[in-house]
């Protein structure tokens, strides 16, 4: 799933490059230091990514369906208008799934009143897949509770100072970031 994954290939570098200092090769303490942070991080990442599966279910959702309803949404920002929304076929090979199998997954989510099968304009037998605006709030409904809420509220938890110095730090991050 583009745009949702899970990075693998950064987290795999992070991960030997932290393997290859504990089998002896030396890294500085500023080093490690950083391979920590990249470490926590991740680790963040993956919190909030289990917090939007926790919200799934709560709403009722398996996990794959949720991930069928982001994988959807992602694939609407790139068309931008239903007459050129995904098709079953297309959402099947973003995904890596049969036909069959993602046929199945957005009937169910249709029986939820998640998603909608609309007839392509100029070939009727196509039908193209669009989130309803149940689905589209949901989604945002669990972003929102997760990405926001979730992560508002550890925050809040810390102290003034810890909180002013830890807005310093991800200003300067950003800053490098964008510099480069």
């Amino acid at each position: 799933m583009h745009g949702h994954g899970h990075g693998g290939g950064r987290h795999e570098h992070v991960g030997r490059l932290w393997q290859r200092h504990h089998m002896g090769a030396h890294i500085s303490d500023r080093d490690e230091k950083i391979y920590m942070i990249i470490q926590t991080k991740m680790e963040i990442d993956k919190l909030i990514q289990r917090k939007h599966h926790e919200l799934a279910q709560q709403y009722g959702l398996r996990l794959e369906q949720f991930h069928l309803l982001i994988e959807l949404d992602e694939l609407m920002l790139d068309v931008g208008s239903e007459s050129s929304a995904p098709t079953v076929g297309e959402i099947a090979s973003s995904i890596d799934n049969s036909q069959n199998t993602v046929s199945e997954k957005i009937t169910r989510l249709e029986n939820k009143g998640l998603v909608t099968r609309i007839k392509d304009e100029k070939d009727r037998r196509i039908s193209r897949i669009v989130l309803t605006d149940e689905g589209r709030s949901l989604i945002a409904a669990i972003s929102n509770q997760a990405n926001n809420r979730f992560l508002f509220d550890s925050i809040s938890k810390l102290g003034d100072r810890d909180i002013d110095d830890f807005l310093e730090c991800l200003k300067k991050l950003v800053d490098q970031m964008t510099s480069e």
